[in-house]
């Protein structure tokens, strides 16, 4: 879902050149890469978006699960959304429903498609 509204803020900033945009994601520090798949799949949705490159910071540190902040910064203000994952299982509840979505369906299928977002119009069709 994160990464559906991380697209969606960035397609709205874009119509408003004054902000700069920016990724930040924080994991613990036993993660091995950086970035991480899901800040690699926040940062193609928010470029597509935005129509150029998004700068990444990558913080390991502790036992952080996962969290991803996007920073929409302009001169006099500045949004910021945040996901924090709190517990791990969040992840595998994730992979549950995904995996009953899937049942009887044939083909290669996204997070995307299994959200429901895969056929959203609004998308502009990046995966």
């Amino acid at each position: 879902l994160f990464v559906e509204l991380a697209h969606e803020a960035s397609r709205i900033i874009a119509k408003a050149p004054e902000f700069a945009a920016h990724l930040v994601e924080t994991h613990h520090s036993a993660k091995k890469d950086a970035p991480s798949g899901t800040a690699i799949a926040i940062t193609h949705a928010m470029e597509d978006a935005l129509g150029h490159k998004l700068p990444v910071t990558s913080v390991r540190t502790g036992s952080v699960p996962g969290t991803h902040e996007l920073l929409f910064d302009a001169p006099f203000e500045q949004i910021l959304m945040r996901h924090e994952a709190r517990d791990r299982r969040v992840f595998a509840d994730g992979a549950l429903r995904a995996a009953q979505w899937l049942v009887g369906k044939k083909g290669i299928f996204t997070m995307r498609d299994a959200l429901g977002f895969a056929g959203d119009e609004r998308s502009g069709g990046w995966r």
